[in-house]
């Protein structure tokens, strides 16, 4: 079973508990939660790097309240020289952009109110769980909201587009509002040449201050 490190601030030890328990509900990937796994007694800087050397992904929680924690910074390090991959986890309420050690590496968006869907997000988008087959637009719209580049924003909305013909009013009411969240959905030139078209067929469906956001975003 791969295994995720959960790397916080005290600060934010809540929001990494609540990921643990989302992650580890499909029964995929087991995570480690400092305040959570090591037992009282243990010691603590050896059962950090016990289980840091064990794990699969290295996912930091990057609030502001990261930047001062000098464990954090540790054990950043150490997952540097263990060549553990590195997913910075960046909360839409608080979070901030990835700097120092996390610079180079691509972050993951989470929802502090949907916990739970930001973790399957996760791992459908790295392919470990999988939608059955009747399920493959829903999929598609989760790896799609998920998007973390302009790159993969246009890949992504190729792909779901594939599906158009499937949509559903609440499908594309729910993809106007992914598109106007998300700026890597919004500036991405290869995901509009798909969502222009889209927007402008579906005038009658969303609302006139949605067509406006898209269209100043040109």
């Amino acid at each position: 079973m791969l295994k995720i490190f959960i790397s916080y601030s005290i600060k934010d030890k809540k929001i990494a508990g609540e990921l643990k328990r989302h992650f580890e509900s499909y029964g995929a990937v087991e995570c480690f939660v400092a305040h959570d796994d090591i037992i009282p007694g243990s010691h603590w800087e050896q059962e950090v790097l016990r289980n840091l050397e064990s794990s699969d992904f290295f996912m930091p929680i990057h609030t502001k309240n990261i930047e001062g924690s000098y464990w954090c910074q540790q054990e950043a390090g150490f997952a540097l020289a263990k060549n553990i991959k590195i997913i910075p986890l960046i909360p839409d309420v608080n979070g901030s952009d990835p700097v120092g050690f996390y610079a180079k590496y691509q972050g993951f968006k989470i929802k502090l109110s949907d916990l739970h869907g930001s973790a399957k997000q996760w791992l459908i988008k790295e392919g470990i769980i999988h939608i059955e087959n009747s399920e493959e637009l829903e999929k598609r719209i989760i790896i799609f909201e998920a998007s973390n580049s302009f790159y993969e924003a246009g890949i992504n909305t190729k792909s779901l587009f594939e599906l158009e013909r499937e949509f559903t009013t609440g499908d594309i009411l729910r993809i106007v509002e992914i598109t106007l969240k998300n700026n890597q959905i919004l500036y991405s030139w290869e995901a509009r040449k798909y969502l222009k078209p889209f927007f402008m067929k579906n005038v009658k469906i969303i609302s006139k201050e949605q067509l406006e956001e898209f269209l100043k975003a040109e």
